[in-house]
């Protein structure tokens, strides 16, 4: 997976006068994917300075139809939507981005917006694979900027820094145990819940999630980078 996309003018122009904004009155149906877990995350509309404006800037912007003006996703959340490849269909009259979700997509706050399972009797479904992390870490903060009675993380972050991460020692000795015993399910269980409170302590700090899988981005990149050296000295002696 290469990095954020950004076109020259020039080549973002040579890109929007290949779509066919005029069959949809002047706008064109967007579908956004999660780059690494597949998963759809929403469907939108863009104008030709919406297409413009992402592929200059490597950040997704829309058309509102309800307010009537361009928008940057993420503009008021900090849930910015970072294009790592986009796609023409046949006919050239609806777009696809892969992109790299900052946070949570939906402003309800699920990872996705399609979470509403489409059934007799419709149920909220929550994110699945990696995406979890990202739904559980905004509900988190919430809880930490939204004291509410009866929460764990708010009565656990209530008591200060020192009492969350003396937690996730905690959870880590009971993880260890598990993985001692041999013992594969609950291995699974404190692993979830070792990272349930690694997130509460980073949330507590004001680090954002984002900001450890970029760490963990940059060093498998640099992992490639070395990969691909060793590649190149090898087919060249």
């Amino acid at each position: 997976m290469e990095g954020v996309l950004k076109l020259s003018l020039d080549e973002a122009l040579k890109v929007a006068n290949e779509v066919n904004f005029s069959k949809g009155g002047g706008l064109v149906p967007v579908v956004v994917q999660d780059a690494f877990t597949k998963e759809v995350l929403m469907q939108a509309y863009m104008d030709r300075e919406a297409l413009i404006k992402t592929l200059t800037t490597g950040l997704m912007h829309y058309w509102s139809r309800s307010r009537g003006r361009l928008w940057l996703k993420g503009e008021s959340s900090g849930h910015y939507q970072r294009v790592l490849e986009f796609y023409l269909d046949c006919d050239k009259d609806a777009l696809l981005f892969k992109v790299e979700q900052v946070g949570v997509c939906c402003h309800e706050g699920f990872y996705t917006c399609f979470h509403n399972r489409a059934s007799p009797k419709a149920e909220m479904s929550p994110a699945s694979g990696p995406a979890i992390m990202a739904e559980v870490f905004e509900v988190v903060k919430d809880r930490i900027r939204n004291p509410k009675p009866g929460s764990y993380v708010s009565s656990l972050t209530s008591r200060g820094v020192n009492a969350v991460a003396k937690k996730v020692g905690e959870e880590l000795v009971e993880l260890l145990l598990a993985a001692k015993e041999g013992d594969k399910r609950g291995l699974a269980y404190e692993a979830a819940d070792l990272l349930f409170h690694v997130m509460v302590l980073l949330a507590s700090m004001g680090v954002e999630l984002s900001e450890v899988l970029e760490e963990l981005r940059s060093r498998r990149a640099k992992g490639l980078a070395k990969e691909l050296y060793a590649k190149r000295e090898g087919s060249s002696s």
